[in-house]
């Protein structure tokens, strides 16, 4: 149990300082982008997908790291209820009421 709740805050912590880093780069970076000769609108539409990019990036290594960390909990629970014999539900009811 303790485990589940380290690795929740872990990804927590991770996901917060990329998106204060993505935030940082919007920021930075992006906003004050300025290219010569080209209309301001297309400059601003290049801004916005600019920072589209980066939030779809974001939310997709989220996405994978909490994939990846459900399989890998689902995983270690089987190996822990064959190893004890308790079956594939770890020797508990589904309902809870046995």
């Amino acid at each position: 149990m303790i485990r589940r709740i380290v690795d929740f805050t872990l990804i927590l912590l991770f996901m917060w300082a990329c998106m204060i880093l993505g935030l940082w780069i919007i920021d930075r970076i992006i906003v004050p982008l300025e290219i010569p000769y080209v209309h301001p609108l297309i400059t601003a539409i290049i801004k916005v997908g600019a920072s589209s990019v980066l939030a779809i990036i974001w939310l997709w290594i989220w996405r994978e790291i909490v994939k990846r960390m459900f399989w890998h909990t689902l995983k270690s629970y089987r190996r822990r209820s064959e190893q004890t014999g308790d079956g594939e539900s770890g020797g508990k009811s589904i309902k809870g009421n046995n």
